[in-house]
């Protein structure tokens, strides 16, 4: 009777094991299993842009925040110092390009002007022939005019020569300054430019006491010849003559200053680029005060908390980590064996072990593009060496369900968890 009990036992025990063997077969068709899975999410590492000495830290380890929350404030006083530097050379250079400008239209009037004496002297010269005739009354009186004239440019002349000695001063210690590097280079360029047109007027002054004295000595001459009785028409085309001179030099002069209305409009060139360099040096120096106050990027717990007030960050050193955990999905670390059937949309039952009674879905969103090893801070190298056949496994990604609950709750990052799929 007992040896009947165990060939029944025996046989239930055996058709048991097919019976749960032929599940399992079945089972295996339909779905595959790993419990090498982590719930993974978005962390987020808070870094400083400049550096600086934090003064207020506004977070603590844990704490839920919204997205551009400010986290940690740094000392900002240096930097608005710059910025206020920076505003100050950004007025600096407009006030210098206003005066670029104004002085271009001031040169370009003296310009005109002096090439419309130019004209009018021109014009003067070919009607002192017929001028001449009609002087033999006032001879006299224009030989005292002529001496005032020549007293006059001879001491024009002498205020020229005044003005050079300076300019050629000027010249000298904005020469001496830029070679040793206080002051720039266009104030050399600047100096230069005055003491050519300097020189330029004193060539102008020049002549015209020489064109004073050879009127005086005209006049003198026709006095004479009217007190003689001598026809004047040769004194006249003298006097045409000197007026010429007189036009030409004044030219000369209208050309000078042309040339100096290019230096001065390649200085305000220069300005214009100074002040464009200062308004990007204010921009950078207002951007960087904005960077005293670190905000989250999104929105999420604080986590890994690594700064306290007092303490100086430098640029790109971590602070802290922001984790979302609104957004949190599965990454299931599946056999390459079991990966023949897997495909993108199929339907996952996620078990977290931190929660076992609790059933999550899901969806496969991907599948990696290489094992896990392959990415390895130190890949297997199998040309070396013995080499014993390994499975890999390669990582698959799975969504959680949108009907789901959603963070902040239960799933948080790094947690282990069990992935089954549905082939089917």
């Amino acid at each position: 009777m007992r040896r009947r009990a165990v060939i029944i036992a025996s046989i239930f025990l055996i058709l048991g094991a097919l019976a749960w063997a032929g599940w399992a077969w079945h089972r295996s068709r339909l779905t595959v299993f790993t419990d090498d899975a982590y719930v993974e999410g978005t962390v987020a590492l808070v870094s400083a842009k400049i550096p600086g000495q934090v003064v207020e830290v506004l977070v603590s380890d844990n704490q839920a925040v919204p997205a551009k929350k400010l986290v940690i404030r740094l000392d900002d006083r240096d930097w608005r110092a710059k910025a206020e530097q920076s505003r100050a050379l950004v007025a600096i250079a407009e006030r210098r390009f206003q005066a670029a400008n104004a002085r271009i239209g001031h040169v370009r009037e003296l310009a005109a002007s002096q090439r419309t004496q130019a004209h009018a002297a021109t014009i003067r010269a070919e009607a002192a022939h017929e001028s001449a005739t009609h002087m033999v009354e006032s001879s006299r009186t224009v030989v005292e005019a002529r001496r005032a004239g020549l007293a006059s440019a001879v001491a024009e002349r002498e205020r020229a020569r005044a003005f050079r000695d300076r300019a050629a001063q000027d010249l000298a210690r904005a020469r001496e300054l830029a070679s040793k590097e206080l002051v720039a280079r266009q104030s050399v360029d600047f100096a230069e430019t005055e003491a050519r047109a300097v020189e330029a007027q004193l060539t102008a002054s020049e002549e015209r006491v020489a064109q004073a004295q050879r009127d005086l000595e005209t006049a003198e001459a026709d006095a004479r010849m009217r007190q003689a009785g001598f026809e004047p028409q040769q004194l006249g085309l003298r006097t045409a003559a000197a007026r010429s001179v007189d036009a030409q030099a004044q030219v000369l002069q209208a050309d000078a200053l042309a040339q100096e209305v290019r230096v001065r409009e390649a200085e305000r060139d220069l300005t214009r680029a100074q002040l464009k360099e200062a308004e990007v040096d204010l921009a950078v120096a207002l951007l960087n005060l904005e960077y005293t106050a670190i905000h989250a990027p999104m929105g999420g717990v604080i986590t890994r908390k690594a700064v306290e007030v007092g303490q100086v960050v430098q640029v790109g050193q971590p602070l802290l980590a922001v984790v979302a955990l609104h957004d949190v999905w599965v990454v299931a670390n599946f056999k390459e064996t079991q990966l023949r059937r897997v495909r993108a949309g199929q339907d996952a039952d996620i078990v977290v072990d931190t929660y076992p009674d609790q059933v999550y879905r899901g969806k496969v969103e991907s599948i990696s593009a290489g094992t896990g090893s392959r990415f390895s801070i130190l890949p297997p190298e199998n040309a070396s060496g013995n080499w014993v056949k390994v499975v890999q496994r390669v990582p698959v990604k799975i969504l959680l369900s949108s009907a789901e609950p959603s963070n902040p709750h239960t799933l948080r990052a790094g947690m282990s968890v069990a992935v089954t799929i549905h082939l089917q």
